[in-house]
């Protein structure tokens, strides 16, 4: 008889992870949020945890966070114990000593020992000094789930905040320990495992590559949105986008000088770049030296929902990533979104991507921080209308066929029962679909 649950009590675990904001669907929101919401439509019972402030609160719905409650905690919720943490916190600010995070690892660590027990698994999406659950989950038995999304030495170092001495050490033993507990890894790139295995000797056999997902049916082919093309001032011109944050290693100033250099030759285009983000500043500049300023339009900050209407304006969208010291290991939501809305994609042969974007089949690739190479593809696009169809009709089919957000969480439910039930044989199935 098959004891495998047919529906699992899933325990997901947030400590340290400011970049999750379930009011904004950005960034890593967008794939966690997708996660909980689709296991809950496939009907498992699924409670987010996560630290805010010196509180632990939990989301049944993370589609409502306005909705949540506080999970008791134990001593460190006691007065004695917040005493001596606000006096350490204050002379940890005065003296600007590291962050350890070891009261906040230590309230998440007593939280978890009283939620876990109501559920399966815990499944935790990795942050530096993230300890608590993977503490709880060892000694109540209970099988640890990660979600490896980066490495986040190499994250903080390449943004010139690297992690030293004690404090890297600290941050090291405590990543190890959540790699060697993990039943099973998540991570979103061959690049990504490969770091794991070479960087951190972990097992190969716990290592799954689950690239993210995107939402086919809120990104889909179709006319431009007429009424924002008017108010943007797109009449009669053909349209280079970009959609995502403005991050350092995103590439921006190199489209910028490519555009630039596009405008030489094609001269009715518009550079539309929605997003915002830390190297706006740097974009801003560049669209400046480059004498651009009347043909590029940023929008800011869009609403994922929102989204859709502004990537319908593009003739063609594009991932300018430049060279970077280490291997790209994530997995841009923003190729399989231009992949489904059925775009023509220009993006640089790096790390995952190449592995995705087939090179003049559903996109074309250029090399790393080439804006040379990036300038004649896209002038080359500009002029063949057929070939921008062919690459993105072609791009819309594999995003249906093999990177819905459904797709995602079928895989994920077999690996909450492997996590469950190691010995078994693959062939046991979670759900009767």
């Amino acid at each position: 008889m098959d004891s495998t649950p047919s529906r699992f009590r899933i325990a997901y675990a947030i400590q340290n992870i400011g970049g999750i904001d379930f009011s904004q669907d950005i960034g890593d929101t967008v794939p966690v949020k997708q996660s909980l919401l689709g296991l809950q439509r496939a009907g498992h019972t699924v409670h987010c945890f996560r630290l805010r402030k010196r509180d632990i609160i939990r989301y049944d719905n993370v589609a409502k966070p306005d909705e949540m409650q506080t999970v008791p905690v134990g001593f460190s919720g006691t007065g004695p114990f917040k005493l001596v943490e606000s006096g350490i916190r204050r002379l940890q600010k005065t003296l600007n000593l590291p962050y350890y995070a070891f009261f906040d690892a230590y309230r998440f660590y007593e939280a978890s020992l009283r939620f876990l027990p109501e559920h399966d698994l815990c499944h935790e999406h990795n942050g530096l000094f993230c300890i608590g659950a993977a503490l709880a989950c060892k000694r109540l038995g209970k099988p640890y789930v990660l979600t490896f999304s980066a490495d986040l030495f190499l994250e903080r170092a390449f943004v010139g905040h690297p992690l030293k001495g004690l404090h890297a050490k600290i941050a090291a033993w405590q990543s190890r320990y959540t790699y060697d507990l993990a039943k099973k890894i998540l991570c979103v790139s061959e690049a990504a495992k490969n770091h794991l295995i070479k960087a951190w000797q972990v097992d190969p056999e716990k290592i799954v590559v689950m690239p993210n997902g995107v939402d086919i049916d809120l990104f889909q082919p179709g006319p431009p949105d007429q009424a924002l093309h008017t108010s943007l001032g797109l009449q009669g011109q053909q349209v280079i986008s970009f959609v995502g944050g403005f991050q350092p290693w995103h590439g921006l100033e190199i489209l910028v000088e490519s555009f630039a250099m596009c405008l030489q030759e094609v001269p009715n285009i518009k550079l539309l770049l929605v997003g915002d983000g830390r190297a706006r500043e740097d974009v801003e500049k560049a669209i400046r030296k480059f004498g651009v300023s009347e043909h590029v339009i940023i929008t800011g900050f869009v609403p994922q929902q929102q989204v859709p209407n502004y990537l319908s304006l593009a003739d063609m969208a594009v991932m300018p990533y430049p060279e970077l010291p280490k291997e790209l290991w994530f997995s841009p939501l923003k190729m399989y979104e231009y992949m489904s809305a059925g775009k023509a994609i220009v993006a640089s042969r790096a790390g995952q991507i190449a592995e995705v974007i087939q090179h003049g089949e559903n996109g074309v690739l250029v090399e790393p921080g080439d804006k040379d190479d990036l300038a004649r593809t896209m002038i080359r696009l500009l002029k063949n209308p057929e070939e921008r169809h062919r690459l993105g009709a072609t791009a819309r089919q594999q995003a249906v066929a093999h990177h819905s957000w459904d797709q995602y969480i079928r895989k994920l439910e077999n690996i909450y029962s492997d996590a469950l039930n190691p010995v078994q044989p693959r062939s046991a199935s979670v759900t009767k679909r």
